[in-house]
């Protein structure tokens, strides 16, 4: 595990934001996600059995719609309803949002952009539910750019177009780095090339995400300042 630079040295940067920027502790999207689900399928359904993290919205709800044997006949064309009665929901009921701020991480973020970097969210979360999150963290204004996960179900193509922003911004040779905090974020950069910094402050732990060779492992932001 290494990078070709310092950290801190690149032009551009990929950010996750649950579990690699903040914690959000509440059932607010979680229940977004519930009552969406319900109204395809007719009958009350959650997330049970479903893998959230390191996944994308639209693709919580196609694994949780195809494990309850709903048919992507009924639900697919519904999925510009779905992704909208969502974010209706979570902007409705921002100010229950509980969200913590990972350690040190805007003390990394303010670095890289005095350092002259771009920033650029690369999540799973759609875009207005995101930016609630941020916004709540007080991180928004630091992400000039964002790769949100409308209409992308899966999260490499969520790297892919945050790369393309990026180079669009800057140049086709500008170097960027990715953080996450997930097997799915090291598959995601893998997959497009992308070096990356794994970091052990979601749910899986540092161990999991060292053996799936990441660029960087480390255990949270504070290990980049020390």
């Amino acid at each position: 595990m290494s990078l070709a630079v310092a950290w801190d040295q690149f032009d551009a940067y990929l950010f996750d934001i649950d579990g690699t920027l903040l914690h959000c502790t509440d059932a607010v999207h979680y229940f977004a996600f519930c009552d969406a689900l319900s109204t395809v399928a007719g009958r009350q359904l959650n997330l049970d059995g479903v893998t959230a993290h390191g996944n994308t919205d639209i693709g919580i709800l196609r694994d949780a719609l195809t494990l309850a044997g709903v048919s992507p006949q009924e639900w697919r064309p519904r999925l510009p309803e779905l992704c909208d009665a969502m974010c209706c929901q979570v902007e409705r009921q921002k100010a229950d949002l509980c969200i913590t701020t990972l350690p040190q991480v805007r003390e990394v973020l303010h670095h890289l952009h005095e350092n002259g970097a771009l920033l650029c969210v690369a999540t799973g979360n759609l875009e207005r539910i995101g930016k609630q999150k941020l916004a709540a963290a007080k991180l928004l204004e630091l992400f000039p750019l964002g790769a949100w996960s409308d209409g992308l179900e899966y999260r490499e193509h969520v790297f892919r177009h945050g790369i393309a922003l990026i180079r669009e911004r800057l140049s086709n040779n500008a170097a960027i780095l990715a953080f996450g905090d997930t097997p799915a974020d090291i598959s995601a950069a893998r997959a497009n090339n992308l070096p990356i910094a794994a970091v052990a402050t979601g749910i899986y732990a540092y161990e999991t995400l060292a053996a799936e060779s990441p660029s960087l492992c480390i255990r949270s932001f504070a290990d980049l300042l020390e």
